[in-house]
């Protein structure tokens, strides 16, 4: 084994921010060649980048996502088999046609808030049936739920009613029900009441409305699967997280990718997950200072990346929320024409659908489904070579690691050429290294 020494130099942070790669969808069946061989043993790797190319810094490690093959998976009701859905959340005075046609590609969804004591936005819900998409209902718990007056309705029974209502639309529909971090605290809701309240609001959808999904949304990406308020796996179609890339004095404040990554392991082998909602901030009152350009570039960024978390199946853009906003920072897109256009062009790319997969009265898959999956260790291209972590081969697809490995930082890695059981390709639309067995 040799090493590919990081530290015999000062580690140099490079961002790499390029257009985005529009090609076609990726082949598994048809891998690139791998050729090259390393001419240096003694080389910085770069932590952080945004996509690849091979005529820039190609003498330097770059961390690569890896995606392999898995035959095991079930996925949940409407979860698309390949891509996210290209969803909104919009102001309810904001014209869906407009904002889809601003962007320059029509949405599978778009968001709504609504309190369970309200009135069923009809209007709302007619118009995305004239614009194909798919409703997503954020359902709050009833503002007059502790006001005990004469005529109090029983939440049991107003849940039922708007399960009985939404069912007779006959249309698909996400229900992210309660959603724990925009509970407000004069609910004040414990942690196994809220888990009784969810489970029974699902048991009436199944029942009023099998065409909806039911979504638990996540306080923020620290959550995980022992969280008190999540309600348990048989009671949850599609997970949510929002996912925020906020701005201090400095910039913005961290990589949101870095943080998401660890919430998407936690979940994907149980759920699909929707970013729900996704934001990009191009002014904070930290400043009072407008950062389009900033944010122009970001979007992109954050686009490119989430096409290499396969089971993340929906992301919605802020541009309009009303409960739980941040009052530091402006997410909206659609009053400025730069970051509408940058928008437009990170969604463009194939991955992001415009239509719910399938329009049938059957929604669940029978059996498991051929899906990729994320590895939780990176790979890493060098001069136009792959490198798979041997943890990737041993832990997560059951092969034994070939003679011949790397070193890189504190890692092991094996050359992608050496792996003969295992077909291996760069995919550069999406920026990710695929491995699947031979078929």
């Amino acid at each position: 084994m040799y090493k590919l020494d990081l530290y015999k130099r000062p580690r140099i942070l490079i961002i790499l921010i390029i257009p985005l790669l529009l090609l076609t969808a990726c082949l598994p069946d048809t891998p690139a060649q791998i050729v090259g061989t390393p001419r240096s043993r003694s080389i910085d790797a770069q932590p952080i980048i945004s996509t690849y190319t091979d005529t820039e810094y190609e003498n330097t490690p770059i961390p690569i996502p890896v995606l392999y093959r898995t035959q095991n998976t079930i996925p949940a009701i409407f979860e698309p088999l390949d891509g996210a859905y290209l969803a909104a959340w919009l102001s309810p005075h904001t014209c869906k046609r407009s904002f889809s046609s601003q962007a320059g590609k029509s949405h599978a969804a778009f968001v709504r808030e609504m309190y369970l004591d309200e009135e069923i936005p009809i209007n709302w819900l007619l118009q995305c049936l004239a614009e194909l998409a798919t409703p997503l209902l954020i359902i709050h718990p009833p503002r007059q739920q502790n006001q005990e007056t004469e005529d109090h309705i029983p939440l049991g029974d107003q849940i039922a009613y708007l399960a009985h209502r939404l069912g007779s639309f006959n249309m698909p529909m996400f229900i992210a029900f309660y959603p724990p971090g925009m509970i407000p605290h004069s609910a004040n809701i414990s942690a196994a009441e809220y888990a009784v309240i969810f489970r029974y609001a699902r048991a009436l959808f199944l029942s009023y409305a099998p065409q909806t999904a039911f979504v638990w949304i996540a306080q923020d990406t620290n959550t995980t699967i022992r969280n008190a308020f999540f309600p348990g796996s048989d009671a949850v179609d599609w997970v949510g997280v929002p996912l925020f890339a906020r701005r201090n004095v400095y910039g913005f404040a961290g990589n949101i990718i870095d943080t998401f990554a660890p919430f998407y392991h936690t979940f994907r082998d149980h759920h699909p997950i929707m970013v729900l909602p996704i934001g990009v901030s191009h002014f904070t009152r930290y400043d009072h200072i407008y950062n389009l350009e900033d944010a122009e570039k970001e979007i992109p960024r954050i686009y490119q990346a989430l096409m290499s978390f396969p089971r993340v199946g929906l992301i919605a853009y802020a541009d309009a929320f009303s409960i739980n906003t941040s009052k530091q920072d402006d997410f909206s897109i659609s009053v400025e024409r730069s970051l509408m256009s940058a928008y437009g062009n990170a969604v463009e790319p194939e991955h992001f659908t415009s239509l719910l997969t399938g329009f049938t009265n059957v929604y669940h898959y029978d059996s498991p489904q051929p899906m990729w999956t994320r590895s939780t260790f990176l790979g890493y291209i060098y001069e136009g070579r792959l490198y798979i972590d041997v943890e990737t081969l041993t832990a997560e697809l059951s092969t034994s690691p070939p003679r011949v490995t790397v070193q890189i930082g504190e890692r092991t890695f094996a050359p992608a050429e050496n792996i003969n059981r295992l077909q291996i390709s760069f995919c550069e639309n999406k920026q990710v290294i695929l491995v699947s067995h031979p078929v």
